[in-house]
């Protein structure tokens, strides 16, 4: 047998399927930095009563300049529908640093400035 047939008929081949796609693709560092950066940067304490909220964690709007826990305290009170008592907390993939989000309208804010997660920003109230 001369080796061009030999090579074409044993010569190995490679299947690229489905399931060598999703093993590589879990495999990337910045997944996985991105998964153990979610779980630590989220608010160290929280509190929410009928009057204020109150926590202790990290900015979300990008206001503050630097990436430390800071403390802040609001109104319980929400500027887009303007019902009392209506705050709370949030924290997941989308915002893990944490959030205010009203129960009855679904706006965002931050945890530290009180600012809107839209484009007309407004404030929660000290």
């Amino acid at each position: 047998m001369d080796a061009k047939k030999y090579h074409k008929k044993y010569s190995k081949k490679r299947i690229h399927t489905k399931a060598y796609y999703k093993k590589r693709v879990l495999k990337r560092k910045h997944v996985r930095a991105y998964r153990h950066t979610s779980r630590d940067v989220g608010a160290s304490f929280h509190t929410v009563n009928a009057d204020y909220v109150e926590a202790s964690g990290r900015c979300s709007c990008s206001l503050h300049g630097d990436y430390r826990e800071h403390k802040s305290r609001f109104r319980n009170y929400c500027p887009f529908c303007g019902r009392h008592g209506t705050l709370r907390y949030e924290e997941g993939s989308t915002c893990p640093e944490g959030m205010w989000f009203c129960s009855r309208c679904d706006a965002d804010f931050c945890l530290v400035h009180g600012k809107s997660h839209t484009s007309r920003a407004r404030y929660l109230l000290r």
